[in-house]
This record gives structure tokens, sequence and C-alpha cells, in this order.
């Protein structure tokens, strides 16, 4: 894994260590908001379906203020192609090899140059699988 560098992101990731039960996997169906509720702002609940296709559950306040909208039911297949491809690599990748993943992204929002952190963490259901993946993303200052 990279290395975290936002200190909300190090924090979710050691809670998440913590979660996994006698077979070391967080389990999605333990999942409840009033865990997650210090970076709830800030994250994302993907579920991913039978099929592998991701569909936003939750959408926080933060990022829907910082990007323009709320994705709360809608899949990535209603994002533009470039990013699209990004999150279905980082989604498929994340759910393929039940893993977690880093990113660190610079791009312009509104005239402004600004780097993010992004932290996906797989929730897995009774059989082993990937069932939610929990997407933390934080400004980098």
């Amino acid at each position: 894994m990279n290395l975290l560098h936002h200190p909300q992101l190090i924090s979710l990731r050691r809670w998440w260590l913590g979660q996994g039960g006698s077979e070391g996997l967080p389990s999605a169906a333990d999942l409840s908001p009033a865990m997650l509720r210090p970076w709830l702002d800030n994250l994302v609940v993907v579920d991913i379906d039978p099929a592998g296709e991701p569909r936003y559950a939750y959408y926080g306040a933060n990022l829907a203020a910082a990007f323009g909208t709320d994705m709360v039911g809608h899949s990535i297949d209603q994002l533009p192609k470039a990013q699209r491809a990004i999150l279905a690599r980082e989604y498929d990748t994340v759910r393929r090899d039940s893993t977690t993943l880093v990113r660190r992204y610079t791009a312009d929002f509104d005239g402004q140059t600004q780097t993010w952190e992004r932290l996906l963490l797989p929730f897995f259901d009774g059989d082993g699988a990937v069932e939610k993946i929990i997407v933390a993303v934080y400004r980098l200052e």
C-alpha cells in the first residue's frame, strides 16, 4: 500500500484493520453509519452487485459540495469517460484482489489546482467476496 498522508485517512485505515473479526475480513453486514461518523462527510460507499458492477449507496456532503454532484443511486456509467475509466479500474482492483488502494491526484477544480488523496477499503459478504467499497477522499493542503 502507498503511504498515506492525510491524518483522517490514516485513522480510517487503522479503524478498518481492527474490523477483521476472526476471519480477518471486515464484514459489510456489520457496517453502520455510527461506526463511520468521524469520516462520513468525506466518504463514498460503493455497493458491488453480484455481477461486479459498482453503484453509489452514499456520497458524503463534503464531497458532493467539492465535486458539485451527489451520485447516490447512480452507477459510474454517468461519469465522464476518463473519470469513469479510472474509477472502474480502481473498483475492479479492490473487488478482484480483495485489497486496499491509495491514490493521490492533482487536478484543476474551478481554476484552482488541488491535490486529493483517496483510500479505498473493501468490506466483504459472508462468502468472502467484496460487497462494499468504502472510499474516503480528503484534500491535501
